[in-house]
């Protein structure tokens, strides 16, 4: 008989709980939504420029503190520098282009159009990794984009320049996603959360230097929260894909549109009009039709999409 104390492992080779796992993903979303919508707070009083820097100074300081427990040498170990420095540039430019684009437009409608970068990574995987696209997943594709177009309208109504950031964001994501799809094999995921601080804080550190506010006593800590946030989210989410597999949990990164929804209504009175809710909905039904066509297809659970911040 079997040691019913024993762990068993999940699909990804993690401890198996997936109500644990689905409920600390949970968490880290909502844990993402927070920040976008104290980013977008934040940016109202203060450049956004230095709360992208904040977002990622008060990150990295957290990480450095907490280096002794994850290990000093197995954080700064890496044998593909140059790939694990282009991942982290790429995020720090799409949190640059999402953090922007959400100063300008409702939350609600800037992760809406977000979510056709699963989308996009299945297009460029099919171009840059020349993996096997059929046309089933090539409709759900352009599906989705379809879906984008409704929330856009674009001819029935002036399309801010933020969209197009947006944009930006899910395509700069969709690329750094299929890096850390392609680095998983020889890099170890503390080494690459890591580097991405580290190099997330000099390239805002950068930018600051150029756009420099002294932030007021208040948007001080908004700014440590903001960043604070950002991190522990970040290890929230690894500990989620450790209790379950990301088959589980994949579809569960579309309820960050749930709390863009509340935050955008309760702090900045914006409410999603029916079209948005539509194409949004679409979007999601792409989106989700995509993963379950890959589980099918590779009859293992996809690799998971780190969620874009």
């Amino acid at each position: 008989m079997s040691d019913t104390r024993a762990p068993v492992t999940a699909g990804d080779g993690g401890l198996s709980n997936p109500a644990l796992g689905i409920g600390l993903s949970v968490v880290a979303i909502a844990m993402f939504a927070t920040m976008d919508a104290l980013a977008k707070f934040t940016s109202e009083t203060i450049r956004v420029e230095m709360v992208i820097w904040g977002r990622y100074f008060f990150h990295f300081l957290a990480m450095v503190l907490i280096l002794p427990v994850l290990g000093v040498r197995r954080a700064l170990r890496t044998n593909q520098t140059s790939k694990v420095a282009i991942r982290g540039l790429l995020l720090l430019g799409s949190t640059f282009c999402f953090f922007t684009a959400i100063s300008q437009i409702p939350l609600a409608e800037a992760n809406a159009i977000g979510f056709v970068a699963p989308l996009i990574t299945v297009a460029l995987s099919a171009f840059f990794l020349r993996e096997t696209v059929g046309v089933r997943r090539w409709s759900a594709v352009a599906i989705g984009f379809g879906g984008m177009l409704v929330v856009l309208r674009p001819g029935f109504q002036e399309v801010h320049w933020a969209y197009f950031l947006v944009l930006t964001m899910a395509t700069m994501f969709s690329v750094f996603a299929l890096l850390t799809r392609a680095l998983n094999r020889t890099e170890d995921p503390v080494a690459m959360l890591f580097h991405t601080a580290l190099i997330g804080t000099a390239g805002a550190c950068l930018l600051a230097f150029f756009y420099w506010e002294t932030p007021t006593l208040t948007e001080w800590l908004l700014l440590m929260v903001i960043g604070v946030i950002g991190g522990v989210s970040h290890q929230i989410l690894i500990y989620a894909y450790r209790y379950a597999s990301a088959s589980i949990l994949a579809p569960f990164q579309y309820t960050i549109i749930v709390w863009s929804t509340f935050y955008g209504f309760f702090l900045f009175a914006d409410v999603p009009d029916l079209w948005t809710f539509l194409g949004a909905g679409v979007i999601v039904a792409a989106g989700l039709y995509v993963w379950v066509r890959e589980r099918q297809v590779k009859k293992q659970p996809p690799t998971p999409t780190p969620i874009r911040r």
